[in-house]
């Protein structure tokens, strides 16, 4: 959590915004308010999810010349993506009967082939704007939504938030709330070395 690279990082930011190469209010801006500056052509650059072209295009941000382009990286690097994922989840009954068991799993089955059957899924993901999760739907995706293509690409390099871990959400508000507080002034390290303290104590 403390490590050089990670205090190297968040000042990194932190200079960014201090000479004005940011929004302005990183610490209370949504994801919204920057794809509407976007749009509106004030931000040269906004790190979006797939849904942004219909974002744009509900809003009313016509003409609007963009592409789909890796995060940029120093030299030597290689590019990628924080990706977001739900998940479809069963859970386990103990008070089953074996037999009762067993037809549970089958039940689950029958509804996971049900809901990623092409015909099923596509107009799902298409529909809530996602990404999909099997390669069964990416070609029937690519015909339906042409700029879908750009976004499949990205999901090779995609890093996914580990939501399995037990403390996940103390760690996300943790780092939040260390950004949060570098934008005012407080020292990275400090910071980071105090939220590291918390989570393994």
């Amino acid at each position: 959590m403390n490590s050089d690279k990670n205090v190297e990082a968040i000042e990194f930011a932190i200079g960014l915004y201090n000479k004005g190469y940011t929004n302005p209010n990183p610490a209370t801006q949504t994801r919204y308010d920057l794809q509407d500056m976007f749009g509106a052509g004030k931000l040269a650059m906004v790190i979006a999810p797939n849904q942004l072209p219909d974002y744009l295009e509900q809003k009313g941000y016509a003409g609007i010349n963009f592409a789909t382009a890796a995060l940029p990286v120093n030299e030597g690097a290689n590019p990628g993506a924080t990706g977001v994922m739900d998940r479809v989840m069963a859970f386990k009954d103990d008070s089953l009967t074996a037999e009762q068991d067993a037809a549970r799993k089958e039940a689950i089955g029958k509804f996971l082939t049900f809901f990623y059957a092409p015909e099923n899924y596509v107009g799902w993901v298409s529909m809530e704007g996602f990404l999909p999760a099997v390669n069964s739907s990416v070609a029937a995706l690519v015909e339906a939504n042409p700029s879908f293509e750009a976004w499949l690409k990205v999901l090779d390099s995609c890093q996914f938030y580990p939501t399995a871990l037990d403390n996940w959400d103390a760690i996300k508000m943790g780092v939040i709330n260390v950004e949060q507080n570098a934008l005012t002034g407080g020292d990275v390290k400090t910071l980071l070395d105090e939220l590291q303290a918390s989570l393994t104590k």
